[in-house]
């Protein structure tokens, strides 16, 4: 098979093209009044000490959903929550392997049995809804796992139905970003397996050494909301009865008397022809969950729209207000504050909606401003929100997604993750236009940072969604600004040095806010809701 190329070919023009769009001069006034140190006291106190990080389920979460409540209410937004309030309830399931309990055998056709070691060779993801797991079948080699119909297939010519299907890291190569890391995504991975009709999968890293990418200690988190759709997150959905990490030697242990050499096989996936075979051992798992449930919420406000048939849809600006809680110290710091993430969206968010509000906007179709929790535990409050939104599924046209801004320098182009696949992209094209900012294709496709935010639970529910990240042009002469991004990264990215006095350009932060409310307003204001590009991949999820 020929190495895959696959491509999307962008719509230029909508039917209502964006850029006609005009801009009052009240609007254009608002903007420009956009108050950076109101900016700055939301993310300081979002980012105080006091809230201890933000981790759901706890006093300090609390304090951040009544904090975005009030302001809300200050700003004169209207509840568009559960039962006409602020907040929307769901329950988190965090589940936790026991340890002590796991147990995996491989079988030859002989009856032979070879022993697994845990945490070397093997290491069990949490089942969200069966407490103890006990699963057999033979073992089928489906390369990266992963079905592009009419493109590109992992499962020609073999058939999984009732065994476990074992497949490496990684997507075809070919893909743009956006899709790399979509089929990437375990998750998707372990859908695909499961609609073919296997009963598990094991997942291997095949190219680290033994054991260096299993965590001795594995946890997941989920919605169990009962009398609601089920909403995950990235991860295990519980519709396999076992899912199973594997290592490099596991991987290497299952290829020996398969005829089949590991390293040719793994060199033809990477040249994009696809290799899957039944090989010669079937795989006995066995192991223990446990479980700790709790409440958590999101925040949802509305802005009713102005136009008596275009209220009744809905535009989604959505921001995570989570964060990870408390954790190592260093320099005697654990408090992991989250300023920039993604107290610094929240933030932007909420002036988003004080634009509408003060500029005297009057959007067409009504804007939903959702503060989700969860995301840093795999995406849990939009999955959920997405999969069971408090206005109707199909009324939700859009979503804008905000997740640390990373506003360090000045802002001179965007990388707008996802615009790529739908309409949407012209009503960037508008926005990033009137601001005179660049758009670039995304620097850093090995990130996978599409399927990172909350923009991809609105694409899996089929509604078009974007991610605005900064671009790589500066105007210092020489600098180099994705390097300068990765230190800052390394140093500050879920590190408890993200706090309040750490690198921030307001300059470049107003400008951000002025850029996604923008987008929101295009698309509010244009009659033809945003489409799916035409037999795009994202657009069959619907």
């Amino acid at each position: 098979m020929k190495k895959i190329i696959f491509t999307l070919t962008l719509i230029i023009a909508v039917k209502a093209n964006a850029q006609d769009l005009k801009i009052s001069t009240e609007i254009k006034e608002a903007m420009n009044l956009i108050d950076t140190n109101t900016f700055r006291s939301h993310v300081a106190f979002l980012a105080d000490d006091k809230l201890k990080g933000r981790l759901p389920g706890t006093e300090g979460y609390q304090t951040a959903v009544d904090y975005v409540v009030d302001q809300y209410k200050r700003i004169g937004l209207q509840p568009g929550g559960d039962n006409n309030e602020f907040t929307q309830k769901l329950f988190i399931r965090k589940s936790l392997v026991n340890n002590s309990s796991s147990f995996a055998v491989l079988k030859d056709k002989n009856n032979n049995i070879d022993s697994l070691s845990f945490a070397r060779d093997f290491m069990p993801v949490p089942h969200p809804l069966i407490e103890n797991v006990s699963a057999e079948g033979q073992l089928v080699f489906a390369g990266y796992g992963v079905e592009i119909p009419g493109v590109y297939s992992d499962y020609d010519g073999i058939d999984v139905k009732g065994k476990f299907v074992v497949v490496v890291n990684g997507a075809p190569p070919g893909l743009i970003s956006t899709l790399t890391a979509h089929f990437s995504n375990p998750g998707n991975k372990m859908n695909t397996a499961f609609t073919k009709g296997a009963i598990g999968i094991v997942i291997v890293n095949a190219t680290a050494r033994p054991g260096a990418n299993l965590n001795p200690t594995i946890q997941s988190n989920t919605t169990i909301n009962p009398g609601k759709t089920a909403a995950y997150g990235m991860g295990f959905t519980g519709n396999l009865q076992a899912v199973v990490n594997g290592s490099s030697y596991l991987f290497k242990k299952i290829f020996l008397n398969s005829g089949k050499n590991a390293e040719q096989v793994l060199a033809d996936l990477k040249n994009g022809k696809p290799s899957s075979f039944n090989l010669p051992y079937s795989i006995s798992v066995a192991y223990k969950t446990t479980y700790t449930d709790f409440e958590s919420y999101n925040v949802v406000a509305v802005i009713p729209g102005s136009d008596k048939v275009l209220k009744n849809e809905y535009v989604v600006h959505s921001a995570h207000l989570d964060h990870v809680g408390i954790g190592k110290a260093v320099n005697g710091d654990s408090i992991y504050n989250g300023a920039h993430d993604n107290a610094s969206g929240v933030a932007s968010l909420l002036e988003i909606a004080k634009l509408y509000k003060s500029s005297g906007a009057k959007p067409k179709r009504s804007v939903l401003i959702v503060m989700v929790t969860g995301e840093e535990m795999g995406l849990i409050g939009s999955s959920y929100f997405a999969a069971n939104p408090t206005v109707p599924k199909t009324s939700i046209v859009a979503n804008v997604n905000t997740d640390m801004p990373t506003v360090i320098a000045p802002l001179l182009s965007i990388v707008p993750l996802g615009a790529e696949h739908s309409s949407i992209m012209d009503h960037v094209k508008f926005a990033a236009g009137y601001l005179s900012l660049e758009i670039e294709k995304d620097p850093e496709p090995e990130q996978n940072r599409f399927v990172r935010s909350d923009q991809y639970s609105f694409v899996k529910n089929g509604i078009p969604a974007l991610h605005i990240k900064y671009g790589t042009k500066s105007n210092i002469p020489g600098f180099d600004l994705t390097g300068f991004v990765k230190q800052w990264r390394a140093k500050y990215y879920h590190q408890a040095a993200d706090g309040i006095d750490g690198i921030f350009n307001y300059a470049a932060a107003k400008t951000y806010i002025q850029l996604n409310f923008l987008i929101s307003f295009s698309i509010a204001q244009n009659k033809q809701r945003p489409e799916w590009n035409a037999g795009d991949q994202f657009g069959t999820k619907q």
